[in-house]
Protein backbone atom coordinates (compact mmCIF):
# COMPACT_ATOMS: atom_id res chain seq x y z
CA UNK A 1 0.00 0.00 0.00
CA UNK A 2 1.76 3.59 -1.09
CA UNK A 3 0.85 6.61 0.15
CA UNK A 4 2.34 10.12 0.05
CA UNK A 5 2.65 11.82 3.09
CA UNK A 6 0.61 14.97 3.98
CA UNK A 7 3.11 16.35 6.77
CA UNK A 8 6.76 17.50 5.52
CA UNK A 9 8.88 18.53 8.52
CA UNK A 10 10.93 22.24 7.74
CA UNK A 11 13.80 20.34 5.85
CA UNK A 12 11.38 18.62 3.49
CA UNK A 13 9.44 21.86 3.12
CA UNK A 14 12.66 24.12 2.06
CA UNK A 15 13.21 20.90 -0.58
CA UNK A 16 9.76 21.47 -1.76
CA UNK A 17 9.85 25.15 -2.56
CA UNK A 18 13.07 25.59 -3.00
CA UNK A 19 13.97 28.14 -0.51
CA UNK A 20 16.36 27.90 3.08
CA UNK A 21 15.45 27.15 6.68
CA UNK A 22 16.00 30.52 7.87
CA UNK A 23 13.11 32.03 5.12
CA UNK A 24 10.66 28.62 6.18
CA UNK A 25 11.21 29.42 9.51
CA UNK A 26 9.57 33.34 9.04
CA UNK A 27 6.68 31.63 6.90
CA UNK A 28 5.58 29.36 9.37
CA UNK A 29 5.82 31.46 12.65
CA UNK A 30 3.33 33.60 11.14
CA UNK A 31 0.38 32.84 13.51
CA UNK A 32 -2.77 33.40 10.25
CA UNK A 33 -0.71 30.16 8.90
CA UNK A 34 -3.29 27.49 7.96
CA UNK A 35 -1.12 25.18 6.77
CA UNK A 36 1.36 24.44 9.88
CA UNK A 37 0.56 21.75 11.79
CA UNK A 38 2.41 21.89 15.61
CA UNK A 39 2.89 18.56 17.74
CA UNK A 40 4.30 18.74 20.57
CA UNK A 41 7.70 20.66 20.17
CA UNK A 42 7.48 19.68 16.53
CA UNK A 43 6.68 21.38 13.62
CA UNK A 44 5.24 20.15 10.40
CA UNK A 45 3.83 21.78 7.18
CA UNK A 46 0.62 20.27 5.45
CA UNK A 47 1.24 19.85 2.07
CA UNK A 48 -2.42 19.85 0.69
CA UNK A 49 -2.96 23.15 2.58
CA UNK A 50 0.01 25.13 1.76
CA UNK A 51 -0.33 24.09 -2.24
CA UNK A 52 -3.78 25.54 -1.85
CA UNK A 53 -2.68 28.20 0.11
CA UNK A 54 0.17 28.90 -2.81
CA UNK A 55 -2.62 28.66 -5.98
CA UNK A 56 -5.13 31.03 -3.87
CA UNK A 57 -2.43 34.02 -2.91
CA UNK A 58 -0.06 33.14 -6.79
CA UNK A 59 -0.91 36.07 -8.94
CA UNK A 60 -1.24 33.91 -12.09
CA UNK A 61 -3.42 30.81 -12.71
CA UNK A 62 -1.07 27.72 -11.71
CA UNK A 63 -1.81 23.98 -12.86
Amino acid sequence: MEYEKKLMTIGEFCEYVGIGKTKARELISNPCCKYVVRIGRRVYVHKELFDEELRKNAKFQLN
